[in-house]
């Protein structure tokens, strides 16, 4: 059986890397029986989770993943698609996975409301030398996040790309059930990925603030947590507020 290697379940969502859970949507969507697997991030071939491993063949990336398992059983989720279709598909997951993902990363490890919550969740088990481990991977995070462009802005600025981020979704989803139109199709594991981990995790950030707000990325939220992650039910389902 297919091994998935991941962080591992944290606050409300399957797991709180949108690559991890992009991955692990699109097995359960593509029906390929796999075993959830937490791992040690620090012996990962990329430095970095997911990692699938079937036989003897071990993927790193979670799109490189995906295309390994495409090429291997099929490509059930894209049926159907067209062309000019998958390139929207292409440049919506690129946009999600080369800029949303580091406003994401800014809030979640960087900004001073929400560090000791990541601190605690990942390295309070490890004690003192867990204080320590978190202040190097808080540096290397902010190196990289300097280095991306991100963190060269004011938070205010931030907030203002997240919310761009976020009207953009709304709009390419629209009226349709699913990024894919009728039916899940590949695009829906990245944004179902990514909006999960806007909506769910109690972080403060305009992440969670806007999209909790939004109806149309709530019944789309929920309407994937009940098609994929009914197991997660309780904490995944997201009950909008009314004003």
């Amino acid at each position: 059986m297919i091994k998935l290697i991941k962080f591992g379940a944290h606050f409300g969502v399957p797991d709180p890397s949108p690559f991890v859970l992009k991955l692990e949507t699109y097995l359960r969507l593509a029906k390929i029986d796999y075993a959830p697997i937490k791992g040690d991030v620090r012996k990962a071939p990329k430095g970095k989770f997911p990692i699938l491993i079937d036989g003897d063949k071990t993927i790193a990336d979670s799109q490189f993943c995906i295309d390994y398992l495409k090429e291997t059983y099929g490509d059930p989720l894209n049926e159907g698609v067209s062309s000019l279709e998958k390139a929207h598909h292409h440049m919506l997951r690129l946009g999600l996975e080369n800029e949303t993902y580091f406003t994401m990363v800014a809030y979640r490890w960087l900004h001073e409301n929400n560090s000791l919550t990541i601190r605690d969740a990942f390295f309070s088990k490890m004690g003192l030398p867990g204080k320590l481990i978190f202040k190097i991977v808080r540096k290397k995070i902010r190196r990289d996040v300097m280095g991306h462009g991100v963190l060269r802005h004011s938070w205010e600025e931030i907030d203002q790309l997240i919310k761009t981020d976020i009207d953009a979704l709304e709009t390419l989803l629209g009226d349709d059930p699913f990024f894919g139109g009728h039916e899940p199709k590949e695009i829906d594991c990245t944004t179902f990925a990514f909006i999960a981990n806007m909506i769910v995790p109690d972080l403060a950030s305009p992440f969670r603030d806007i999209s909790r707000q939004s109806p149309t990325l709530i019944a789309y939220h929920n309407r994937m947590s009940e098609m994929v992650f009914a197991d997660y039910k309780s904490s995944m389902i997201f009950e909008a507020k009314s004003s």
